[in-house]
């Protein structure tokens, strides 16, 4: 592999199209999305200079020159910064498994299924109507893995596409993982083809419908919470506006 940054710039680069960036696509093109040259033309760097970040023969180029690059292949705010953490060095696994009693105990006493999740989305805690919601919230369990490879999870979510979507996007964000990225590449097509796109978000807030098995068709919302000073846990809970057990249908 060239490495975290070359691949992410070859990724992205094949999903920007020349009329994307004001260019106008003349003759025949053999390659996805912009040309190496069309990219550092836009980005105002040397032909040259791309080419082996591209290649991984330069790793770390300088903020102003990551941020010409993050406007030229038109990243989001959460591309932006993975770029930007990339190019400074190798990404660490995001995450720990040490939980402080403190947010134990949040997880546990909170009326609402909340699910405590390192950075890579592996389960640190989970209360009992996180695991009615799915039994697979158990810790250790990686909520990517499951959605990918286990067959009840794909069951549960009416929209297993998205969710999926979602697994991979955060992943990249994540940084690290690399044992999990090499099992699902051999084992899963759809997330060869996702992680391909190489995009990078962390699902914040939103909506999500579920086919449980008991409680039928569910509409939940859902917030995702970072915990201060956790290396990077997040607090996932699910709510249902007027509904105090969720589970009842």
């Amino acid at each position: 592999m060239r490495g975290d940054l070359a691949d992410f710039l070859r990724a992205r680069r094949a999903l920007v199209g020349p009329a994307a960036v004001g260019l106008v696509p003349g003759g025949r093109r053999h390659v996805r999305g912009l040309r190496r040259e069309e990219l550092a033309l836009v980005a105002g760097i040397s032909v040259d200079y791309y080419v082996r970040l591209e290649q991984g023969r330069d790793r770390h180029p300088s903020p102003a020159v990551v941020g010409a690059l993050a406007r030229a292949l038109r990243l989001d705010a959460d591309a932006t910064a993975h770029l930007h953490r990339i190019a400074a060095g190798p990404v660490e696994p995001a995450g720990g498994a040490s939980v402080r009693p403190s947010v134990a105990r949040l997880v546990d006493t909170s009326p609402w299924p909340a699910v405590l999740l390192d950075g890579t989305l592996t389960v640190l805690r989970a209360n009992a109507a996180a695991r009615e919601l799915n039994p697979r919230h158990e810790p250790g369990r990686s909520l990517v893995r499951d959605a990918f490879l286990d067959p009840a999870t794909a069951a549960l979510h009416v929209d297993v596409a998205a969710v999926r979507a979602e697994c991979a996007a955060a992943l990249r964000s994540a940084g690290g993982a690399e044992e999990l990225v090499t099992e699902l590449l051999a084992a899963s097509a759809a997330f060869r083809e996702l992680w391909s796109r190489a995009d990078v978000s962390y699902c914040r807030t939103g909506t999500k419908l579920f086919d449980h098995p008991v409680a039928g068709r569910l509409c939940l919302d859902y917030e995702t919470l970072d915990v201060g000073e956790s290396g990077g846990q997040r607090l996932l809970v699910y709510s249902r506006a007027g509904a105090d057990d969720l589970m009842a249908g």
